[in-house]
């Protein structure tokens, strides 16, 4: 009787850790790295909650997510939560690591300071990717690849992803002056 009540605690502890690991997990960044998007609003400080959205089916799909593939959306406490498709990462991550470090630095980003814009998103993800050593020329251009691929967007990122990236990099390079 004791060793099933033992067993059915650890089983309970591993289901547990597991749903705040899904929750609460740090990101790793291609580098091997890993990072937590730490926070400090309106008197607290944490890490900002990760969801990582995993489905079988493309119905199935986080609706905040729309056509991107993270996002940073405050809980109902109004905490920072950065939510990202787990199926697209599974899809495209080897292949794209850059992408994936700055999108999460720009999520992140509007997690530590949410009054701020997309270019100013973008920004703070290209210099944070600078300070660690993660930007190289062939990461600069694999990122700079995939803005120019956006055609059409909303002005809050400049109106098209050529545009979104100039704009970027003018808010890069002014930031280091």
């Amino acid at each position: 009787m004791q060793m099933q009540c033992l067993f059915r605690i650890k089983m309970v502890l591993a289901c547990l850790f597991c749903f705040v690991c899904e929750w609460a997990c740090a990101f790793t960044l291609s580098s091997g790295d890993t990072v937590q998007c730490d926070v400090s609003l309106n008197g607290r400080t944490g890490v900002a909650t990760e969801i990582w959205v995993s489905y079988t089916d493309i119905k199935d799909r986080h609706p905040e997510l729309g056509r991107a593939v993270a996002v940073m959306r405050p809980d109902a406490e109004g905490w920072p939560t950065i939510i990202l498709d787990a199926e697209a990462f599974k899809r495209t991550g080897k292949g794209t690591p850059a992408i994936w470090d700055f999108v999460y630095f720009h999520e992140c980003a509007h997690a530590q300071q949410p009054e701020l814009g997309e270019i100013g998103a973008n920004c703070v993800a290209y210099l944070e990717m600078e300070k660690r050593g993660l930007m190289s020329y062939h990461r600069m251009k694999e990122i700079e690849a995939m803005h120019l691929s956006m055609m059409t967007l909303p002005m809050e990122y400049g109106g098209s992803g050529p545009q979104f990236w100039h704009q970027t990099l003018q808010c890069a390079k002014k930031s280091k002056e």
